[in-house]
């Protein structure tokens, strides 16, 4: 079998969804003869670069400097080409919204296809726009980079809005690490987790940002411990605005219901020990975390924002509201108070996730534009 040699680029190595999916999926491109390296763009490489390590990756760091810095910029992108060309890379397959035009000018001057991967919605402003129409309309048309979208919301917002029709091909997730308890288990992970086996427990699993806003979640907790005094929250994750939320917490006078758990290797332990799954953003591509959050069969509250609103395209399988926090605290009552239809809507959404976002068929579809 010819080996098909895979340089993805991304950003810092973290635990986000581009990188676990990638690492997920890796035996599967392995299987398909495909050599893989990983390259980290940012001035620290992340902490998951172990991960992709073990998984079979060759990982490489090599910071990019600012776009400001044209010099570096230019001797960066001139020892790219050398570093593609003596690799004989067969594919770059960016992921880096900042740099995807560059990075696909050094695979077009290697001689080597790309491949560039919309993970969100970007907006852009009205004096910017035709900036980024022109990078992708050259990027397409003279660098002959194939445009990939992961979500119906990426794909509309591509098409619709800067009139650049890209291959849809979905996320996927880890079935085989993304499964619904059982009762003991459920049991079993919160006595693990020193959780009391009546309280009832939301969670949220992500990076912290201001898109994130898991601020949302701690303002609407108040009012809601008056009424359910049990409830606990466990916040997965951590980022730049981890500090604020702690701060926050505080302010709330809300920490004894509020456990900041940071990044955990077993999600689905934190999963699996909730009664339901939160995701306040702003918007979203098409959030890894709430894929596995279903396929664990956990009840979702999402705002009604693109990427989130995707999750009902079949039907309720998510709880969709507006983008506020005491509407969001209702909510969380009434699913609590209603655990019968919670749960048939989680099957539904376990159904969905299944069928959209199905490892295996979707890294053939990748395959196929590697291949293409």
């Amino acid at each position: 079998m010819n080996k098909t040699k895979v340089l993805h680029v991304l950003y810092e190595l973290k635990f986000s969804g581009a990188e676990i999916m990638y690492v997920d999926a890796a035996p599967l491109f392995q299987k398909k003869g495909c050599d893989l390296t990983v390259m980290g763009t940012a001035n620290a490489l992340g902490e998951y670069a172990p991960y992709f390590k073990n998984a079979g990756f060759e990982v490489i760091h090599k910071p990019i400097p600012e776009i400001t810095n044209y010099i570096n910029r230019i001797r960066y992108y001139i020892a790219l080409i050398k570093f593609i060309k003596s690799n004989h890379f067969d594919i770059v397959h960016a992921h880096v919204h900042g740099s995807f035009w560059g990075i696909a000018l050094c695979a077009w001057l290697s001689n080597v296809r790309c491949i560039y991967t919309y993970h969100n919605v970007f907006p852009t402003r009205f004096f910017t726009y035709p900036y980024h129409c022109l990078l992708r309309w050259s990027a397409k048309y003279i660098f002959r980079c194939r445009f990939q979208t992961i979500s119906d919301s990426v794909y509309n917002q591509e098409l619709k809005f800067y009139h650049n029709k890209t291959t849809k091909v979905y996320n996927w997730y880890g079935s085989n690490r993304y499964f619904p308890a059982t009762n003991n288990e459920k049991i079993k992970a919160r006595e693990d987790l020193g959780i009391e086996q009546n309280a009832f427990v939301f969670i949220s699993v992500g990076g912290c940002s201001h898109v994130k806003r898991h601020s949302e979640i701690l303002k609407c907790m108040p009012s809601l411990i008056e009424k359910m005094p049990n409830c606990l929250y466990l916040h997965l994750g951590k980022g730049v605005s981890e500090n604020e939320e702690i701060q926050l917490a505080k302010d709330l006078d809300i920490e004894n219901n509020v456990r900041f758990c940071n990044n955990q290797s077993d999600v689905r332990k934190y999963l699996i020990a909730s009664d339901l799954y939160l995701m306040p953003s702003k918007f979203e591509g098409i959030p890894i975390t709430t894929i596995e959050a279903m396929a664990c069969q956990i009840p979702a509250i999402l705002y009604n924002v693109p990427g989130l609103k995707d999750f009902n395209k079949t039907g309720e399988n998510s709880i969709l509201i507006p983008e506020d926090y005491q509407i969001l605290g209702q909510k969380i009552l009434q699913v609590s108070r209603e655990p019968e239809k919670s749960l048939e809507m989680a099957v539904r959404a376990k159904n969905f996730v299944n069928q959209y976002f199905n490892m295996t068929i979707n890294v053939d579809k990748i395959f196929e534009l590697y291949k293409n």
